[in-house]
């Protein structure tokens, strides 16, 4: 629709979008945190390990994009070849989420493992504002759309004969819908244990519906449903899973994480520091006698 900025093939309106909007989820997530004053230690820890798991993400969207190619060429019988074709927003997000956990789960420790879920929490309407950024590129570029339509929702892009729905702006727009409710949700009703299966089930359910009117064939993995749809039954299973954890049982992942110092260590500095404030109790109390009995002598 309007691929380049100033017509320039150097100022990609896709490239910018989605740049855009990784500062915009950046930016997001240090207001959250400061917002529910989440420490500093934490801050730092999970702001770097979501930059990690964004660069992370986008190789995964790169390799996710690249094999539905190689799928849908194998379909066609044509040659099949391995290179860079894209990026596919399914392949990001799962690879960014396996990095994101993992890395929580070896390198966090003590109370920032304790905060793992929280921050999670926080990050999750971070992701939805990225997205809807990166739709509207999508929009611009003219990717992702749907199929061919007489309806007055139709958009006829540049290069086509017939109108084709624009699944990239009822996505951008769903994404702006869900994003306004989940701040409502964190901010006016303090409620941040809802964010991951709220956006889990509702981003699934969304996704696995529109793909019937997507226009754009990746392939299959299991017949009858589009890549996408296969993977947002497991998105929505696991963010059900987490619902089922948290609301039901009281389960919050890592909630229980234990301090980086052992517990005799800890039981050792306690005692130490129990001996020294009786000590200095005892020097307090002892201090007047003296002070009164040096007077008495003179």
């Amino acid at each position: 629709m309007y691929p380049y900025l100033f017509g320039s093939e150097a100022l990609s309106m896709y490239g910018i979008m989605l740049a855009a909007g990784l500062l915009a989820a950046i930016l997001l997530f240090k207001f959250i945190c400061n917002k529910k004053k989440v420490d500093d230690k934490t801050y730092t820890f999970y702001s770097l390990l979501a930059i990690i798991s964004i660069a992370a993400g986008l190789g995964g969207a790169a390799l996710f994009q690249s094999i539905y190619d190689m799928i849908a060429k194998a379909v066609a019988g044509e040659k099949v070849s391995f290179g860079y074709s894209g990026l596919t927003f399914m392949g990001g997000l799962i690879t960014g989420v396996i990095v994101f956990v993992a890395s929580a789960a070896i390198f966090a420790k003590g109370q920032v493992k304790r905060n793992f879920f929280e921050c999670a929490s926080y990050g999750a309407p971070c992701i939805v504002l990225g997205h809807a950024f990166g739709r509207f590129g999508c929009f611009f570029a003219g990717c992702c759309y749907g199929k061919v339509t007489d309806s007055f929702l139709g958009i006829r892009f540049p290069g086509m004969s017939q109108k084709v729905y624009p699944t990239q702006l009822f996505e951008a727009l769903f994404l702006v819908l869900l994003f306004a409710a989940m701040m409502v949700l964190l901010f006016r009703f303090k409620n941040y244990k809802i964010q991951l299966p709220l956006y889990g089930m509702g981003y699934a359910v969304f996704r696995f519906l529109i793909e019937y009117v997507r226009g754009d064939d990746r392939g299959a993995f299991i017949p009858g449903l589009s890549p996408s749809q296969a993977q947002v039954i497991l998105l929505f299973a696991a963010a059900a899973a987490v619902a089922v954890l948290v609301f039901k049982f009281d389960i919050v992942p890592f909630a229980k994480a234990a301090d980086t110092v052992p517990a005799a260590d800890r039981q050792d500095t306690a005692s130490d520091t129990a001996d020294d404030t009786i000590a200095a109790n005892e020097t307090d109390v002892s201090s007047p006698q003296n002070d009164s009995s040096d007077e008495n002598d003179a």
